[in-house]
């Protein structure tokens, strides 16, 4: 991912050139959620029907868990227009544990979720990136060291809208971005099927321990 995100060595046949910088306030827009305005937990439901409502902890290795998420009203959902997410959204928490990502790739019904008040959503100006690109950029040790320097508090740590904003986000072409992107989603899936053959082979383990140490089946 370094290598593949800064540029400084073309891993990727067919690409050449610099690639500019740019602060990611002038090729994203960025929103969250303005306070609460006055949503309270009081009004989370368990309706299916409802919005979703993401936070920080839903996150999941870059996606969301969606079993988890809670749900708001419609009349909630309806009054933060800017948030109302998206496929293709890449989200961000700016406080607490600063830095999860999070990649929207669906919403699953009724297809509407919002976020709560600690967490950014970026969208690309004027076709400026591919929203995955930015994702496994900002997902790169660049980022979390800017997080890192740019971040505030004591016990509770946080980073304004502003601070990220000026991060420089590392930009070549749309096609090398499609590139690139390609490359790590593969190697995401490539992960995943790894992960879950561990999990299979844990689980075969756990039931062969519970037969050996109880007696039910002996080997000797």
């Amino acid at each position: 991912m370094q290598e593949l995100l800064t540029g400084r060595r073309r891993l990727l046949p067919g690409f050449s050139g610099e690639w500019p910088r740019h602060p990611l306030k002038t090729i994203a827009s960025m929103h969250g959620r303005i306070g609460w305005q006055g949503l309270t937990q009081a009004e989370f439901t368990m309706k299916a029907d409802d919005p979703y409502l993401i936070t920080g902890m839903n996150f999941r290795d870059g996606a969301i868990a969606w079993e988890e998420v809670y749900h708001i009203p419609e009349a909630r959902y309806q009054e933060a227009l800017p948030i109302q997410l998206r496929p293709g959204d890449v989200l961000v928490t700016k406080d607490g544990t600063i830095g999860k990502l999070l990649y929207v790739d669906h919403i699953p019904y009724p297809g509407k979720a919002s976020l709560n008040s600690h967490l950014l959503v970026f969208r690309p100006v004027n076709g400026a990136f591919l929203p995955k690109f930015l994702y496994y950029q900002l997902a790169s040790k660049r980022f979390q060291d800017h997080i890192d320097l740019e971040k505030s508090g004591t016990t509770f740590f946080g980073i304004t809208q502003e601070a990220v904003g000026n991060y420089l986000a590392h930009l070549p072409s749309l096609a090398e971005q499609q590139a690139i992107a390609a490359v790590l989603s593969d190697i995401d899936a490539e992960i995943a099927a790894l992960e879950a053959q561990r999990d299979k082979t844990n689980a075969l383990k756990q039931g062969m321990m519970q037969e050996l140490l109880t007696g039910r089946t002996r080997l000797l």
